[in-house]
């Protein structure tokens, strides 16, 4: 799979060796293969288009291949902000909504679309998530579900650098 978006006319365009955006990141374990990932700009793909009203994406989609078999799925999305008033909720779950249902739904459903065996939504930022009061706005995001292949996906706030993880 991950030669196919590689190798892909399209997909390959969009294909980072990174997930960062205003100096916030997400690593990877370090003992996972570079090799055995793939990091696919999503709103870099919607922003080339030529469109009047485009929609609004995520910034990475990671996909990663299991150690015993299958792949693993991660949307990140990535906000240089300390507080729930840099972001609108609206906004955010469209970007989800819209990477889930048209980018791999859709678009390259051929390539995109198989059933994953991990699947993680991530929101980070340097909101401090650890503080007992997260504001309204985040408590909101974090309960917001998104029905993908027959399961229930939820938006996990993070600090900046998340490890991913292997998958299994």
């Amino acid at each position: 799979m991950i030669n196919n978006i590689i190798a892909h006319d399209t997909l390959s365009k969009y294909v980072e060796d990174t997930c960062c955006e205003n100096g916030v990141c997400v690593s990877f374990e370090d003992d996972i293969n570079p090799n055995s990932y793939v990091i696919i700009k999503v709103d870099q793909f919607y922003n080339s288009l030529n469109i009047e009203k485009r929609p609004a994406s995520i910034d990475c989609l990671i996909i990663r291949k299991c150690l015993n078999s299958g792949y693993g799925l991660t949307l990140v999305e990535l906000k240089n902000i300390e507080n729930s008033k840099g972001f609108d909720l609206e906004n955010m779950k469209s970007k989800f909504g819209t990477t889930l249902n048209d980018f791999i739904k859709n678009r390259f459903r051929d390539t995109l679309d198989i059933d994953y065996k991990d699947i993680k939504l991530y929101f980070v930022s340097k909101q401090e998530i650890y503080k007992r009061d997260l504001g309204l706005k985040m408590e909101v995001l974090m309960n917001v579900r998104f029905k993908f292949n027959e399961k229930q996906l939820m938006i996990i706030p993070r600090m900046p650098n998340p490890t991913i993880k292997k998958c299994y």
